[in-house]
């Protein structure tokens, strides 16, 4: 729920960024759709366990270089909107993974200790209903 919530912060940060730039005259970068698609590409099959291109440097940037520089990006929205907690909570899921990847070694975990599939697979959604209850 945590994550989730800091994820919502981020859109709300990034949204309100972009309009204050509109009302300064200015616009963010815009980059042609093969580069977009490329990191759209990276994000799909490695998560936050690879970078990201960052078209300026011309260089893959790691995730947790590239949240860092997001926190900065939207520290004044994130203030404005009183999100800062939330915001800074990226960090933490550049720490312990993504949601997929828990449900991923918990289902490991489970076929590790000997449960067929169908086991596993109840083991992730009882590892959810933790995090979930965990979280309110």
């Amino acid at each position: 729920m945590r994550h989730a919530l800091s994820l919502a912060a981020l859109v709300q940060c990034l949204t309100r960024m972009l309009w204050r730039l509109a009302r300064r005259n200015q616009r963010w970068r815009i980059y042609d759709t093969f580069l977009v698609a490329e990191n759209r590409w990276r994000a799909q099959r490695y998560g936050i366990n690879e970078g990201l291109v960052d078209f300026g440097r011309r260089q893959i940037v790691p995730m947790p270089e590239l949240v860092e520089e997001l926190i900065a990006l939207v520290a004044e929205d994130a203030e404005a909107l009183d999100c800062t907690a939330e915001i800074e909570g990226l960090r933490d899921i550049i720490r312990t993974g993504t949601s997929a990847d828990r449900q991923r070694r918990a289902f490991q975990a489970a076929i590790d200790a000997g449960a067929d599939r169908a086991d596993a697979h109840r083991a992730v959604v009882e590892m959810l209903i933790g995090e979930f209850l965990e979280d309110l």
